[in-house]
């Protein structure tokens, strides 16, 4: 396994039982089902964790209902409640939950009320308020690949590069994924080096929509509970272990995501024309400068 600048990160394709056998509980902490834009059922998620021996963390795009689904359903692995927020500014934040009542009440208190008409997306949230909102509860916050993607901000390390988010909103966040299966290897790398120069709690997931893909990237830690494994994430026990998405897997994400957005499109090209419009307004202030 090719070793990153970050000690506790491998960019290879994880062989679970090494990783098990060496006493970490494997866990793929970014997974999408169709209670949001994936093809994923919970029953089939739990049973393939199952047989590959990985814990899993539901974290549906503005959606709680498959986390929830998760950890009541009868299940003999790891199930770590989350949600994907996605901001106001463009970045992704994922927020792990020690309880499945915490996220509840978390979603139902600073979440539900602000989503908009646009499938899966939280229009009038930004990055600030939704940290300033999960300070208030036991969670983990995560920036979801910190530095994508290509032609869109959906990272917070890339809006702090570019000046549309304070370089400060990092310190407000627990840690980073620094290996995001939906990621390319290259923006994968920069993550794990940007861990490991400032010293930061890591975590890593498959961002899958499809089944074959959950397993691809998965977070280590030496527990075997949903406290002792958030615990251990936030004192920097954590092992990354995974790679970027097969071709196969990221065209079947896409013809997923794709389908699930098409009954939205208009409106969620509104929801891009609106997050642009603070980029172009810098941009013409530069030019009259």
């Amino acid at each position: 396994m090719t070793p990153s600048p970050h000690r506790t990160i491998q960019h290879s394709s994880p062989l679970l039982h090494e990783i098990r056998e060496k006493g970490y509980t494997p866990v793929d902490m970014h997974i999408h089902t169709h209670h949001s834009d994936g093809a994923i059922r919970v029953p089939s998620l739990l049973a393939r964790a199952r047989t590959l021996g990985i814990g899993v963390a539901v974290t549906d795009h503005m959606e709680i209902r498959g986390a929830i689904e998760a950890c009541r359903r009868p299940h003999e692995v790891l199930v770590i409640p989350g949600v994907e927020l996605n901001s106001h500014e463009g970045p992704h934040i994922l927020l792990y939950f020690y309880t499945p009542d915490d996220l509840a009440e978390f979603f139902a208190t600073h979440i539900r009320g602000d989503l908009t008409k646009s499938q899966y997306r939280a229009l009038h949230l930004p990055v600030a308020k939704i940290l300033e909102s999960a300070a208030g509860y036991r969670c983990v916050k995560i920036a979801a690949h910190p530095f994508g993607y290509f032609g869109i901000d959906r990272g917070v390390l890339k809006c702090i590069e570019k000046k549309t988010l304070p370089a400060g909103t990092i310190n407000c966040i627990d840690g980073i994924e620094v290996i995001c299966g939906a990621m390319g290897r290259d923006l994968n790398e920069k993550a794990a080096r940007y861990a490991g120069e400032y010293d930061l709690p890591i975590t890593g997931g498959s961002d899958a929509h499809v089944l074959p893909a959950v397993g691809g990237v998965v977070t280590g830690v030496k527990a075997e509970s949903v406290e002792g494994f958030l615990d251990g994430i936030l004192s920097k026990e954590s092992i990354v272990i995974g790679s970027t998405a097969s071709p196969l897997h990221q065209g079947m994400s896409a013809g997923v995501i794709g389908w699930n957005y098409l009954p939205a499109a208009v409106s969620t090209l509104q929801v891009h024309f609106e997050e642009s419009i603070p980029r172009l307004k810098r941009y013409l202030a530069g030019l009259l400068r």
